[in-house]
């Protein structure tokens, strides 16, 4: 739900089991902040926070007993707090849709995340646990979690002098792959070698010195995308891209392992591509009034998750071509022994694939395997991204770029 208001707004009321994002941006500033909530089923529970006029954050009370307090006054105010299902459906649905998925295959019979939101928004979440929040924000003995547009990862003391008032450090997974990969792919002896990254996801899974939950990697991959895509947070912008091209579609052999986690990544993949598209709003002005332009080939690229990087939406679509490719080499080197799990992952990545091509990219074109094979877009795509990447230039004392050409010298 999206509010703008110039009113008192004192909260919400009717809030089912799940996972929740709250979350305020003043008009005109750049800075966000927001809280993480995870709620129990009818836990009666009251969650107070405050606007910090001096800070422009939404932040706690000043103690337990001022929370208290407010929460006694309840009864007085709860008349007035806004319904947490604003589409005015039946709180019953609502409390059924956002209960936490187990971490199975779902049934094939269920609403599709397509056309229920509160199913989009537990695809989004469900993973989201109170344990996983206190382990990436490092922030214990809480109910809430606080995080931040200017929030860093874990050792980033660069970014340390546009840390906000309040604000955490986030502790990301694969953080030491990432820059093995980065050197990897980097080195020119190895220009058309692609590692498998299921070797480092396994790693990870089977590491003896500590208890790991398969669904934290899951979990990761929502908390960045939503955190970068709401908040700005460049941090979980950068951590989701790293997640998705470097690790989870590099996964190749992942499926022969744990089925049942790559259909939970794939499905939460093609959920947040599609929220993306058809709920987080353009960056273009032109596209904000007119809407999709027909001459789009793929995901509107004006979404903060593509402007993040203006090459990563084409390396997606590269990528994702290779994973199609050899997802069906594995499960066809199976024959016979194919799992139902197995199946299921081949016809969940069909699903993405098939929403995609509705969208203009064809995963098993030959313009999709030329892109595969040279790294590059050769489809005719009006996206040249290096036209648009920022550089440095010398400026004259009137503030105008040195070299150009000036009609009124």
């Amino acid at each position: 739900m999206a509010i703008t208001t110039s009113e008192s707004l004192l909260g919400f009321r009717d809030i089912p089991a799940g996972t929740h994002f709250l979350w305020v941006q003043q008009p005109g500033a750049t800075s966000r902040n927001g809280y993480w909530y995870v709620t129990q089923e009818q836990n009666g529970r009251v969650h107070v926070k405050q606007w910090d006029p001096y800070n422009e954050v939404l932040s706690s009370l000043p103690n337990q007993a001022e929370e208290r307090h407010q929460a006694e006054n309840l009864e007085f105010i709860y008349p007035k707090l806004k319904p947490y299902d604003m589409r005015g459906g039946s709180k019953r649905s609502s409390a059924k849709a956002s209960q936490p998925m187990p971490f199975s295959i779902a049934g094939r019979n269920e609403p599709s995340f397509m056309t229920d939101p509160a199913k989009m928004w537990q695809q989004l979440t469900h993973a989201i646990s109170e344990p996983f929040l206190t382990r990436i924000t490092g922030e214990k003995s809480v109910d809430a979690w606080l995080v931040d547009s200017a929030d860093c990862a874990a050792g980033e003391s660069y970014r340390a002098q546009y840390k906000s008032v309040q604000s955490s450090e986030f502790h990301f997974l694969f953080a030491q792959d990432f820059k093995d990969l980065e050197l990897l792919d980097s080195d020119p002896t190895r220009r058309d070698v692609v590692e498998d990254t299921t070797d480092r996801v396994l790693a990870l899974l089977r590491n003896t010195d500590f208890s790991f939950d398969p669904y934290d990697i899951i979990a990761e991959l929502q908390f960045t995308f939503l955190t970068g895509t709401h908040l700005g947070n460049h941090a979980c912008m950068e951590q989701w891209w790293d997640l998705v091209l470097k690790i989870i579609v590099r996964a190749y052999r992942l499926v022969l392992f744990y089925p049942v986690l790559t259909v939970e990544l794939i499905r939460t993949l093609h959920a947040q591509i599609v929220y993306t598209e058809e709920n987080v709003e353009s960056t273009s002005e032109e596209e904000q009034e007119k809407g999709r332009s027909e001459h789009t080939i793929g995901p509107s690229p004006d979404r903060p998750i593509y402007q993040f990087n203006l090459q990563n939406r084409r390396r997606l679509r590269t990528a994702l071509a290779t994973y199609a490719r050899k997802l069906e080499e594995v499960l066809n080197g199976l024959g016979d022994e194919v799992t139902i799990e197995q199946s299921t992952a081949r016809a969940i990545f069909g699903e993405l694939e098939a929403w995609l091509f509705t969208r203009g990219w064809d995963l098993g074109s030959k313009n999709a395997k030329v892109e595969e094979t040279k790294r590059q877009d050769e489809i005719g795509e009006d996206d040249d991204d290096d036209d648009d990447m920022p550089v440095v230039v010398d400026l004259d004392e009137h503030g105008r770029e040195v070299g150009l050409v000036s009609f009124n010298d």
